[in-house]
């Protein structure tokens, strides 16, 4: 039995089924998320950095990971 994903809307799992460590649209968004969360604890924080990196995780949840799959080395189909 095959699960069906909301593929607009997925964030958190890889819709080919690869492990999140390894899913290179995953890692990016865990990137962007880590460097977020280092800029606002700095002690003087740069608020268009901190803008700019929240808008851009804005923009990659509501397009959803599936967007990069047709990129991705791990999608053979």
């Amino acid at each position: 039995m095959v699960r069906q994903l909301n593929k607009k809307k997925i964030v958190g799992i890889c819709p080919v089924g690869i492990k999140k460590a390894v899913c290179p649209s995953i890692k990016k968004t865990r990137q962007m998320h880590t460097q977020l969360m280092i800029a606002q604890r700095q002690k003087n924080p740069d608020s268009s950095q901190i803008e700019s990196l929240r808008n851009a995780l804005r923009k990659r949840k509501s397009l959803g990971i599936a967007v990069e799959c047709g990129t991705c080395i791990y999608n053979k189909q």
